[in-house]
């Protein structure tokens, strides 16, 4: 919005000192001061107030539909009329028959008077185009610029609906984790309870922002998956590596977690050996996500990709062309997620 009003400055400027004096010199107009300087002043100041009425009164309201394209309507008449009294002056004027005899001149030729006639409408329809030019570059403009806000505040929901949806899924498998530890009597419930509140805590302080820290995803992906790791039992392999080398770097919240919640949801058996192995690495502005895990034989092809669609439009909408995403079995019947993430172009 600043641009544009910073735009419609600098063209009312060009117009008033640039454009309409140049007009001034070029066309025969000249002697009007000299004979004529009432209504050369009251004549130039017409044109002044046209280009403002049809800039910012007119030109906006032909672009409705409603009542307001009327009350433009009923302006251009106004200017039209009041632009053919100054086309008559010089006819229907006594003062011009009486400057005449002040000035002992010879009466001006019809050829001449029709000639201020067309000086008075060309000028009038030069200052018309020229706000005709410029406002429909300037509606056009602003039509765009409602379409990317519009668009924008689309994603903004779209991308507020998918975290709604994540948070919920990761509340439903703590309480699952909590629940199991309680009936069991484990001395871990404690701990859980504690990783369980710091969780919480960060999606309640976080998920409404549009970026945090590198540093502190990490730090949520980590309890995360250390709550985890208190309810698996000696047959899950559970490993997570990262490194780190601007703990600084901004992201968006909540970015990664469904692949690692998906890699415990479905990758994880409690009779039979399996694994999560979590790789996160950053350096020269990428971000690298390598999630691997085991593929249990009852788990289907559906059930492994639920929350992957969830993930791409996300990624689609958040980093457009910034960002690849490769996830599917393996050849030694492995799931295997790989991220990589432009995350310092914009």
């Amino acid at each position: 919005m600043m641009i544009m009003k910073n735009v419609s400055l600098y063209i009312d400027l060009a117009f008033c000192l640039v454009l309409l004096p140049l007009m001034m010199l070029v066309f025969p107009v000249e002697r009007w001061w000299g004979t004529y300087p009432l209504f050369f002043t009251s004549f130039v100041l017409w044109l002044y107030v046209t280009y403002f009425i049809y800039r910012y009164f007119i030109i906006p309201r032909l672009f409705h539909r409603d009542r307001r394209r009327i009350y433009a309507i009923v302006a251009i008449s106004v200017s039209l009329t009041v632009t053919f009294v100054f086309s008559l002056y010089d006819i229907t004027s006594p003062f011009y028959h009486i400057r005449q005899q002040q000035l002992e001149t010879v009466n001006v030729p019809i050829w001449g008077i029709r000639m201020n006639q067309q000086a008075v409408w060309l000028h009038y329809i030069v200052v018309v185009i020229f706000c005709v030019a410029v406002g429909m570059l300037t509606e056009a403009y602003r039509q765009r610029l409602a379409r990317e806000e519009l668009e924008y505040e689309r994603n903004k929901a779209e991308l507020a609906l998918y975290k709604a949806q994540i948070n919920p899924h990761f509340l439903f498998n703590t309480l699952n984790t909590i629940y199991g530890l309680l009936i069991t009597h484990s001395d871990k419930t404690e701990k859980a309870l504690e990783r369980f509140i710091t969780l919480t805590k960060y999606m309640y302080n976080n998920a409404n922002l549009e970026f945090i820290s590198l540093a502190e995803e990490v730090e949520y992906i980590g309890h995360y998956i250390g709550l985890q790791e208190l309810r698996l039992n000696e047959f899950a392999d559970v490993r997570f590596h990262y490194e780190v080398e601007d703990a600084a770097v901004l992201v968006h919240p909540m970015l990664l977690i469904t692949f690692v919640e998906n890699a415990f949801k479905y990758g994880i058996s409690s009779n039979t050996p399996c694994f999560v192995h979590i790789i996160l690495r950053q350096h020269d502005g990428k971000l690298n996500l390598d999630v691997t895990n085991s593929v249990p034989g009852r788990m289907t092809a559906a059930s492994r990709q639920m929350g992957l669609e969830n993930c791409r439009r996300r990624l689609s909408l958040l980093y457009p062309g910034r960002h690849s995403l490769d996830c599917g079995l393996t050849n030694d019947g492995t799931f295997r997620v790989r991220l990589v993430i432009d995350i310092l172009a914009r």
